[in-house]
């Protein structure tokens, strides 16, 4: 299948015979497309975290949410095909979308312990299109979307001689190494132009980010400080294109905020970064224009972190990743099974405790 081929399914993603997405987004002006996502326990709750939104159709966008609201998940049973999963993301622009996937609407159970479905989306209320944060693919049963790594002109030199990009020790904090993973780091910025940029991807220019706690007054004398990675937009003006397969893309850490007399929502830190995992010392080989890494071949911790957003430890916990326990484990839902009936299954039960991660560690020699 060539590049420019449109898959079957990206055109006509299809109905269910007893509900359709008109009857659960509540309007007929929505799109199709896809959404990835996956199942996730706290020692308290279990959740849907949606991963990345891809829209069908000529014009191929994907999204990363940047917010996103509890989900909701409703069975009738018989044969299934009207169960469904619903929740509101927020995407580039702040754009509130609410997605909505049917159980008999799997794609695809992926390595990472994913899963993808066909699904339908729409602004709330009818409002404004999202901002995409870049185009997607789809070769046979991979889902590629397009991202970039920043480097210099020495890096993309040592890149493109060696048709490979080194993997970091470095945690997502920047100041820390770790022993026992390494990630190659790319982002959705197609260009590094200011010092808002260099946050987004956990560099800064003064080698300080500032976080404001949920409820805290909107005022700098609350805001705690983070020491991250020094780097100068200059120092990453060559950025290098690459078709990145989701598969192999770690899941990111989230914030969770309870306003006081509103609605609990949960946030994604750092949205525009995307992190490929591997064993220490290993390199990504890159094959012209795609990272050829293959799923076999990434390092795969299974959690993700949920930080208290309104406390200081909570805000740095996703930077501090190798030191904290504020752990949402990643469900590995069995061969045939799906995130739908999976809840309706294991409703009420504990399944934290059950579940085994390996925690990231310090480099012994402090490095």
């Amino acid at each position: 299948m060539t590049v420019d081929q449109v898959h079957p399914d990206d055109e006509q993603v299809g109905e269910p015979p007893i509900l359709g997405y008109a009857d659960v987004l509540g309007a007929t002006d929505f799109r199709q497309g896809y959404i990835k996502c996956r199942l996730v326990h706290l020692t308290d709750k279990s959740f849907v975290i949606p991963d990345i939104l891809l829209a069908s159709g000529l014009h191929k966008k994907f999204f990363s949410p940047k917010f996103f609201q509890p989900n909701q998940i409703l069975w009738f049973g018989g044969d299934g095909s009207g169960d469904f999963c619903r929740f509101v993301i927020t995407l580039g622009g702040n754009v509130d979308v609410s997605v909505a996937f049917f159980r008999k609407g799997l794609v695809k159970q992926c390595a990472d312990h994913s899963l993808i479905y066909k699904c339908a989306f729409r602004p709330v209320n009818g409002g404004e299109a999202p901002v995409s944060q870049g185009v997607w693919r789809r070769r046979d049963d991979r889902f590629e979307i397009a991202l970039f790594h920043h480097t210099n002109a020495v890096g993309e030199a040592g890149i493109r001689a060696l048709k490979e990009i080194w993997s970091s020790p470095w945690n997502i904090q920047g100041v820390r190494k770790l022993s026992n993973v390494a990630y190659g780091y790319f982002t959705s910025l197609p260009r590094i132009r200011s010092t808002f940029d260099l946050w987004e991807i956990a560099m800064s220019d003064s080698g300080f980010t500032h976080f404001l706690p949920t409820n805290a007054p909107p005022d700098a004398q609350y805001a705690h400080a983070l020491d991250v990675y020094r780097q100068d937009r200059s120092d990453r003006d060559r950025p290098l294109r690459f078709w990145v397969n989701l598969e192999v893309i770690a899941p990111n850490h989230l914030w969770l905020h309870k306003p006081n007399g509103d609605a609990t929502y949960y946030e994604v830190v750092l949205p525009r970064v995307f992190r490929v995992g591997v064993e220490p010392g290993r390199a990504l080989p890159i094959r012209g224009t795609l990272l050829d890494v293959m799923p076999t071949d990434c390092k795969r911790l299974g959690f993700v972190i949920v930080g208290d957003a309104d406390t200081e430890n909570g805000l740095k916990a996703p930077f501090h990743e190798e030191e904290t326990l504020d752990l949402a484990k990643i469900d590995e839902i069995p061969m045939g099974d799906e995130i739908i009936g999976r809840w309706q299954s294991m409703q009420n039960r504990f399944l934290f405790d059950g579940m085994k991660v390996e925690l990231n560690q310090f480099a012994l020699d402090g490095s």
